[in-house]
């Protein structure tokens, strides 16, 4: 009972707080997570952003955060690397690797008419992402270069790149911008409900055999206005 009383109290409450702080808080600060899609293949993605108003519905912002793996990225240059060992060096491997990415951003945010208990926002970014992609490759058929044949499975990553057969791409920075838009719901004073959508694009690297990454996805969370 003491719960459905401070439920009904926050759901009562809400739109007050909604009313009374949209467009005249001095900024927000939200912590998201979700995940996004590159190129085929699923990475979470957690992201802390800040803002500050400078306009009554709009407000710079400045965020970090964190793809876990956008493997889509860098899986055209493990298929490279197995076709190329396998036509000019007879031999046969398997890859397996992650291309985690941080970056970096600032941009603008536009909140949107709404309601009383939402609202509404668009907002675009640029900056820059660290890529640090990582590859294994495993031993399957023929000789390597010293003329050796490790059991099959065996990593024989280290000793390729000790021989200059494989070079592992490089750690670099790309820029990236992105698009999006999303929705607060208020859940008591000042705290909000994140939920929004993201658009984002890496330009391609020359490290890496792929294009420039597209990512959509999704990101939810908590947010502080103050």
């Amino acid at each position: 009972m003491k719960s459905l009383i401070v439920a009904v109290a926050i759901l009562v409450a809400a739109p007050l707080y909604a009313q009374e702080q949209t467009g005249t808080e001095r900024g927000y600060v939200t912590g998201l997570g979700g995940f996004s899609v590159a190129l085929g293949d699923k990475s979470a993605n957690t992201i802390l952003e800040g803002g500050v108003r400078v306009a009554p519905h709009i407000l710079v912002f400045g965020n970090v955060g964190h793809f876990s793996n956008l493997l889509g990225g860098l899986q055209p240059t493990l298929d490279a690397t197995t076709s190329t060992l396998a036509n000019t060096d007879g031999l046969g491997v398997t890859t397996t690797g992650s291309l985690p990415a941080t970056y970096v951003m600032g941009g603008v945010r536009v909140d949107l008419p709404g309601s009383t208990r939402l609202t509404p926002y668009l907002l675009g970014g640029i900056g820059t992402a660290r890529l640090k992609p990582t590859a294994q490759l495993s031993y399957a058929s023929g000789l390597l270069p010293d003329g050796s044949t490790p059991t099959v499975g065996a990593d024989i990553t280290s000793s390729l790149v000790s021989t200059g057969t494989f070079t592992v791409p490089a750690p670099s920075n790309s820029l990236m911008t992105t698009l999006g838009g999303g929705v607060e719901v208020p859940l008591a004073a000042h705290w909000m409900i994140d939920a929004g959508y993201r658009y984002s694009r890496i330009a391609a690297d020359s490290a890496l055999s792929s294009p420039a990454m597209n990512t959509n996805g999704m990101a939810f969370g908590f947010g502080y206005r103050f």
